[in-house]
């Protein structure tokens, strides 16, 4: 599995485009976080990872299926056939595979779980700041600084490295600061 410094997620940034998602590792990893909560079959696998992400994100058979083989095969995941349907369930060594990584799996998590709120926030935005809200937790002024912040950064993108440098310092006790305080929902 990945470490989450170099996940695809790291890697991709915030981008919410169509294509590939993620690597075969974080499918993996996000498939055994599934299978620890309840066994399931592959289709109920893919309406749960759809449900969880709001649509933004359900694998195609054809990628969820070699994954549960992967997972199989390494001994992280046992199968039973129950008539036409494997039924999947987390090994043992599924289990300790998941403790982990599991940084890496609620990071996965998490960006599933902001890509759903974000699409969710764009659509509503339109018709009204107040259902968006509604729906996704999240204030007017959350977004405006977040959109503050992009568009301050663009400018900056060809700037020499003294002024990468001031920047990256600023945006360093940023987030120190952000994981510092308390999450007060």
């Amino acid at each position: 599995m990945t470490s989450g410094k170099t996940s695809l997620i790291a890697r991709r940034g915030r981008s919410l485009t169509s294509g590939r998602k993620f690597n075969a590792d974080e499918l993996q990893l996000m498939l055994l976080w599934f299978l620890n909560e309840s066994p399931a079959h592959g289709y109920e696998l893919i309406k749960r990872f759809d449900a969880l992400s709001q649509g933004y994100y359900s694998p195609s058979a054809g990628v969820l299926y070699p994954a549960l083989a992967q997972l199989e095969a390494r001994d992280l995941a046992l199968a039973e056939s129950s008539g036409k349907r494997k039924n999947f369930r987390i090994s043992p060594a599924g289990r300790n595979q998941l403790r982990q990584h599991a940084d890496d799996a609620q990071r996965l998590l998490a960006f599933l779980k902001h890509a759903a709120k974000k699409m969710q926030w764009k659509e509503l935005v339109s018709e009204s700041e107040a259902a968006a809200t509604q729906a996704t937790g999240w204030l007017p002024e959350f977004i405006q600084a977040r959109k503050a912040l992009q568009d301050a950064l663009l400018p900056h993108s060809d700037s020499g490295h003294a002024e990468q440098r001031r920047i990256a310092g600023i945006l360093q006790r940023a987030a120190q600061e952000i994981r510092q305080t308390p999450d007060n929902r």
